[in-house]
Order: C-alpha cells, then sequence, then structure tokens
C-alpha cells in the first residue's frame, strides 16, 4: 500500500495514501514508554509525504514542518496509545487498531495536510508534532512548554467528530491508594480487619462526593484494585487507583484537600500520581475561529463542544492562547477493543487541517 509522494504537487489526497498513512502508524504498537518504536516508519511516512525537516526530540516527540516563513502554524497529535494491542485491519470503509480514534487517527490527517499544503505556504511554517506520553504523564507536551515552543497557533488532533471544535478540556487527578490492616480468617469477620474494606470504604466516600454524570460536574472513577490471596484470608493489604475528572472552575486544590480527609478518615494513604489542571479558551481565539471558517469554506458545518477528558491542551495552552482541538473519530470508541476510524473522516479532517493552515498562512 506505499506509496512514494515526494514529487506529489495536488492539493488532494488519495484514500489510498490515507489508508496507507494510518496503517503504517497503527502497525506500530505505541504504549507510553515504547513510542521510540515507531522512529523508522515516522521518518519513512512523512519522507514519502515530501516533508523536508523530519526530526526526533530528545524527549522522543516526533517532528515534521515544511514552509520557511516567519510565523509557526502547528499542527499537533500524539503517538502513544493505552496499552492492549489490537489487530490492524481495513473493512467497510474503516481502519480497525489502538490508536484509530486516540489518536492515531488525527495524527495521520494532519500529516496528510501538510503534504497538501506544502507548496501553498507564503508567509509560514508548518510543523506536524506527534508527541509521546499523551496518555501517561504528558511528557511530551510538557517539553515543549519548558523550551518555550514558539506557535502563533497550535490545533489538537484529537477526536471531536471530526466536525466538533474544542475550546475546554476537564482537568485530571490520579492517585493511588493503599491500606495496612491485620487481616484474619474469613470465618470469623467480626473480631478481623480487613484492608479492602478501608479502601473501598474510602472509594464510597469519593463516589458519593464526586459522582457526576456531566461536563459541569466533577466524576471519579475506580480504575485498579489489587487485594487478597486466598478466599478464605481476610486482607491485610490492599491498594487501588482512582482518577478524578473535574471542569473550570473547579481547582485541583480543593478536591486534593478533601481526598486528604477521605482518606484520613478510611485509614488509608494517597498518593497523587499526575494533576492537570482544566483549560477553558476564548472562543473567539485565532485557532478557533480559523478552524470555524476552514469548515464553512468546505462547506461543512462547524460546532464548539467540551470535552469530559484531558488532553495535550491542557499543558500547550501555556505555550500559547491560540490553541484548540478538532480531529476525526467517534471518542467514544477510544480506549476499547471496537477501535476504528472511517478513511471519509480521515481525508475530511486533511482538507480542515490544510484549509485552516492556509487560513493562518494569509491572515495578518
Amino acid at each position: 500500500m506505499r506509496r512514494q509522494l515526494g514529487e506529489l504537487k495536488s492539493t488532494e489526497i488519495s484514500r489510498e495514501t490515507a489508508t496507507a498513512t494510518l496503517v503504517q502508524l497503527l502497525e506500530v504498537y505505541t504504549p507510553p514508554g515504547e513510542e521510540r518504536r515507531l522512529e523508522r516508519t515516522w521518518f519513512r511516512i512523512c519522507g514519502d509525504l515530501g516533508y523536508r525537516k523530519i526530526w526526533r526530540d530528545e524527549v522522543g516527540n516526533y517532528f515534521a514542518s515544511v514552509g520557511e516563513g516567519e510565523k509557526t502554524t502547528m499542527l499537533i497529535s500524539h503517538v502513544d496509545t493505552v496499552p492492549g494491542e489490537l489487530r490492524v485491519k481495513v473493512s467497510g470503509g474503516k481502519v480497525y487498531g489502538r490508536g484509530a480514534v486516540d489518536a492515531k487517527g488525527p495524527l495521520s490527517a494532519m500529516l496528510l495536510a501538510g503534504s497538501m499544503v506544502s507548496d501553498r505556504l507564503r508567509n509560514s511554517r508548518l510543523v506536524v508534532a506527534g508527541l509521546v506520553d499523551e496518555e501517561g504523564m504528558g511528557a511530551g507536551a510538557k517539553k515543549l512548554v519548558e523550551e518555550k515552543v514558539k506557535a502563533d497557533s497550535i490545533v489538537i488532533g484529537e477526536p471531536t467528530g471530526t466536525f466538533g471544535i474544542a475550546i475546554s478540556y476537564r482537568g485530571s487527578i490520579s492517585v493511588k491508594i493503599s491500606a495496612s490492616a491485620r487481616g484474619g480468617h474469613a470465618s470469623a469477620p467480626y473480631i478481623a480487619e480487613s484492608a479492602i474494606e478501608k479502601v473501598l470504604n474510602l472509594w464510597r466516600m469519593v463516589s458519593q462526593e464526586y459522582g457526576g454524570r456531566r461536563y459541569e460536574e466533577v466524576t471519579s472513577a475506580l480504575t485498579t484494585l489489587h487485594a487478597g490471596d486466598w478466599i478464605s484470608r481476610i486482607p491485610d493489604s490492599a491498594e487501588g487507583s482512582i482518577n478524578i475528572r473535574f471542569p473550570h472552575p473547579y481547582t485541583s486544590k480543593e478536591i486534593l484537600s478533601k481526598l486528604e480527609k477521605f482518606a484520613e478518615a478510611s485509614g488509608c494513604v494517597i498518593k497523587i500520581v499526575d494533576v492537570t489542571e482544566p483549560v477553558v479558551t476564548n472562543v473567539n481565539n485565532k485557532a478557533a475561529r480559523a478552524l470555524q471558517r476552514a469548515m464553512l469554506k468546505l462547506n461543512y458545518r462547524p460546532r464548539l463542544v467540551k470535552k469530559t477528558g484531558t488532553s495535550d491542551m491542557n499543558t500547550l495552552v501555556a505555550a500559547t492562547a491560540d490553541i484548540a482541538a478538532c480531529g476525526p473519530g467517534d471518542s467514544t470508541l477510544a480506549h476499547t477493543d471496537a477501535e476504528a476510524v472511517e478513511i471519509n473522516d480521515i481525508l475530511t479532517a486533511a482538507k480542515i487541517y490544510s484549509e485552516y493552515v492556509t487560513e493562518m498562512d494569509s491572515s495578518q
């Protein structure tokens, strides 16, 4: 399915090329910490698509650029996926595989868009980036902020149903919880002490306090639980993980304060794994407006959305306030074994991204 694209000057991308690009990305399994596996494939894909500059930074982020103007437009997605390898296949107009939705599908559309606009840029440089560790601690995005990356605007490639433009994401708190107890024999639970019950008591407090069901509410999830080694023995140790998502104007400080109180009341210890604050951008920022204009020009109807999860946008807003997220794919399929994306959506997203980049290139 591979095709040499270095000599192509068309503003259109073929269905074959779109499919081959995504399949090549998906065939390399890249959970957090193993993104280096993609290096050879990244350089090959970008070379075939006509990118003149291709590189990788010290934390493992991947980059490719076209154009040499003073302004810099960035299209950013991530190359890591949640653990759990899936068989890659093409069937019924869809591409299946781990990362098809989150977020190698959006990333492939961004790479295609760069190929489409490479000969049309007059005033700006386009950088397409595939960051590492988005599904982990966000090391890739944090590295760009630390290095004070210069970008006039950024679009984050995340699944928004192709025509959704995300202007806000909720924040995230991940904690590990542990408990110790005397344990005991299951035949006499009334004189024993259970570590797992301590953990579950803490979870009960958290879920009652943060049992939201909408974007505007704080939600919580018990994501791991480990305890016990025998059916007739009450466990003397237990551990688990809790993830909490919260919108603006909630802050991590107030939520963590409550978690500490719940832990003390239940006899547990909590350890903070990661904290990401929520992000809300101005609906009139340059990235959001240019995406809307790009879609309207292509006769698509844009819609503004708020995302219940988090993304690298939460971190990269520190680099520029002119930022929004947009990409192909059904977000309800992300992190599931049914992960798949429509090839037509990849092609549509590539057109939107390319029109967006052209819009930014011609703007003052």
